[in-house]
């Protein structure tokens, strides 16, 4: 009965289990990030994506440089570029290829930042920006042995970003390492928003208290004048480590590290002997490439873009990087959370096809699970019924079932068959013949044995005996 009811409704039972969970754990996590607005995609022409930046920088329309994007991991490009390593026409050159991170709302792994330092220390150029999301952990690593020496500075109110005392072990290290030690030192924790009145008074200013105007001067990329940035972050930077600032606040601006948008006690931007204030927009150099980094993602959207000396200054920033020549830019969607469904779903699911190909031990094992699925359905899945009536006691030594049982002379299998060749024999559809009486069919085996052998399922019987009985079995 047992073996029946898993026989007949194992499967279902189980199709019913999965969608439980789909329904009651998934889908609801799913949906809540669905439900997150889309934004800074270069596909789109809200006012919080980036259109207007990918028109003037596409070659298709009024820029110069092939505009390519990823959905599925920073990775993939490390990948690409290892197989087309010894082809005359690669798709991408590393040297020649920008990589820009627009919006971090999803952490990067440690393979991912892996990835990243590979690309860039071979020659690649990178731009992230980000002032709410994971930023820093786009070059951390295990125990942040990939930094950059440039991260942005975190709030100190998030779960597990409380800092310690000033005396702590933890702010020791920091400030050792030439970092300032406000906020929290996790990659996790989020960006504390920098608040600057510079130009309040004017004209220029939108009057409200998130929009923070920096007066840039930046030499090597031949830009003199004022960015618009909205709800920005600030950046630290390791003293005498591989980045250096290139913009800056004013000296009347504060860092909100608790989020109360008050200016406190340590949260001054203020410096001795300098007119700068905290750095906004830093350089690394790493190997042979470089990353910008800049606190703000408002400065690409399209409502800022055009803003004040925000376009001027972005397309400055790409010819500084490609140095004036025609280049891949590639734009990292992979970091968004979609707002629709399907879209979440593809996003995730390349992200872990992804992940998978770039891993030969993940690729392996997950090349294994298929064979081993494989052979399951194909050892469950029965043969079409047979068509003509014939029998053969020998046939019993055969299984329903694709793949023969390990005892293919198991007793149940010949009892299937030569109960199925009585049926046939007088002429009984299988509907009928499950509803025979055990003393009706006992009428049809007549014999003893079979009698024994099928409804008294005895098993202490020989095949020998069995065989002797089914051979003389006459209807």
């Amino acid at each position: 009965m047992r073996g029946r009811i898993r026989r007949e409704y194992g499967s279902k039972l189980f199709a019913l289990f999965i969608v439980i969970i789909m329904v009651t754990v998934v889908y609801p996590v799913l949906i809540n990030n669905a439900n997150n607005p889309s934004q800074l995609s270069v596909y789109d022409d809200d006012w919080n994506d980036m259109s207007l930046l990918a028109s003037d920088l596409n070659v298709e329309e009024n820029g110069k440089h092939e505009i390519k994007t990823i959905v599925s991991r920073p990775s993939i490009i490390t990948k690409i570029s290892e197989v087309e390593k010894n082809t005359t026409q690669p798709t991408l050159v590393t040297n020649q290829t920008i990589l820009v991170i627009i919006g971090v709302e999803r952490m990067y792994n440690e393979y991912d930042s892996e990835a990243l330092h590979s690309f860039v220390k071979s020659g690649g150029k990178v731009v992230i920006a980000d002032d709410s999301g994971y930023a820093n952990t786009a070059f951390h690593g295990q125990a942040g042995a990939l930094e950059i020496d440039v991260k942005l500075r975190t709030n100190k109110v998030q779960s597990g970003c409380v800092p310690e005392k000033t005396t702590s072990l933890t702010s020791t290290v920091l400030e050792g390492m030439g970092y300032d030690s406000g906020g929290g030192s996790d990659p996790k924790c989020k960006p504390a928003q920098l608040y600057d009145f510079n130009h309040w008074d004017e004209n220029i200013h939108t009057g409200n208290i998130s929009t923070v105007i920096i007066d840039a001067n930046i030499e090597r990329m031949d830009f003199s004048g004022q960015l618009m940035m909205s709800s920005p972050g600030a950046l630290t930077i390791k003293q005498g480590g591989k980045a250096e600032g290139l913009a800056w606040s004013s000296q009347e601006a504060f860092i909100d590290y608790n989020q109360d948008k008050v200016g406190g006690a340590g949260e001054g931007t203020y410096r001795e002997n300098s007119t700068n204030g905290v750095e906004v927009i830093s350089e690394a150099n790493i190997g042979e490439g470089k990353v910008i980094f800049i606190s703000d993602t408002s400065i690409f959207t399209n409502r800022y873009y055009e803003q004040l000396d925000n376009k001027e200054f972005i397309n400055k920033l790409f010819e500084y990087l490609s140095e004036s020549e025609p280049q891949t830019i590639i734009f990292d969607e992979s970091r968004h959370i979609q707002s629709d469904l399907i879209s979440l779903v593809y996003v995730q699911l390349f992200g872990i096809l992804g992940h998978i190909s770039s891993s030969e031990v993940l690729g392996l094992i997950m090349l294994g699970s298929i064979i081993l699925l494989m052979q399951i359905v194909m050892m469950r899945v029965e043969n079409p019924s047979v068509w003509r009536h014939l029998f053969n006691i020998y046939e019993g030594r055969l299984s329903r079932f694709r793949v023969p049982h390990a005892h293919y002379i198991h007793p149940e299998t010949i009892k299937e068959i030569f109960i199925e060749k009585v049926r046939i024999d007088n002429g009984f559809t299988r509907e009928e013949f499950e509803m025979l009486a055990s003393s009706k069919i006992e009428e049809l085996l007549e014999d003893p044995i079979l009698i024994r052998f099928i409804i008294n399922n005895e098993k202490n019987m020989t095949l020998k005996q069995v065989e002797e009985a089914i051979k003389g079995w006459k209807k």
